[in-house]
């Protein structure tokens, strides 16, 4: 679906990503994990054509993406929800600027996402976890069929955290969606994907890529078992990896 083959960046005179090369297969949970610097952001720019690479391709669907926008759909760190509409208005505003808002289908989403008691409410009424959960139903519900999702947990406590990495197992399972997420947490990335790319300190280069075995659905007794401690280590392995 999505292949990015041999792409590189600089900035300001700086190289951020060197000979970029992966995919994402159709309905497939690709994680990018690596340390600060290493071009994560970027790729999300450069994917959604707010960036154009200096070399290589990015392409979707066979076609070429460079410098073209509205072809995913983004979520970033924040919730970025507008406080002055309430719930169901932040979920339909794609929508709306598509000109074909579909309020049974969010009524559908908010149900499944326990969220229906809030429907009408403001973001300042709610929890960071409910803020996150508006977010990822408005990107969900966008005609895009390949979302990115930039770190959206990493503002949440653990709890929370571990009950939104459910939640959205759950909620992509009911989609035809493709998801390109990016995590600094380890146990995070091997928890919700199919597919893990490691990138290197900047410049960004792809270290190794790794196919994760676990079956679905997952449950949270899997981050306790020997199996899951042992990709862990392998990819800890591979980021420390000279």
């Amino acid at each position: 679906m999505l292949q990015l083959n041999q792409v590189s960046k600089v900035i300001q005179e700086k190289q951020i990503l060197e000979n970029i090369t992966f995919s994402v297969e159709a309905g497939e949970f690709v994680t990018l994990i690596g340390p600060s610097g290493s071009g994560k952001s970027t790729i999300f720019s450069l994917i959604g054509g707010m960036l154009a690479p200096d070399s290589g391709d990015i392409s979707l669907r066979k076609q070429s993406i460079i410098k073209q926008r509205g072809h995913i759909s983004y979520m970033p760190q924040e919730d970025t929800l507008f406080p002055w509409r309430t719930v169901l208005q932040n979920i339909l505003l794609v929508q709306e600027l598509q000109g074909n808002a579909d309020q049974e289908k969010a009524y559908r989403m908010l149900h499944k996402a326990g969220l229906q008691s809030v429907t009408h409410a403001y973001p300042y009424e709610l929890s960071g976890g409910m803020k996150q959960r508006v977010s990822f139903i408005r990107a969900l519900l966008s005609p895009q069929s390949l979302l990115c999702l930039d770190e959206p947990f990493s503002a949440l406590d653990e709890f929370t955290r571990m009950d939104m990495q459910q939640w959205l197992l759950s909620i992509w399972k009911q989609s035809n969606a493709s998801i390109l997420f990016v995590t600094h947490h380890i146990e995070e990335a091997l928890f919700l994907s199919d597919k893990i790319v490691v990138l290197t300190e900047a410049p960004g280069e792809v270290k190794g890529m790794l196919e994760i075995p676990f079956s679905r659905p997952r449950k949270r007794n899997l981050l306790l078992t020997e199996e899951f401690l042992k990709w862990k280590k392998q990819v800890l392995n591979m980021i420390w990896r000279t």
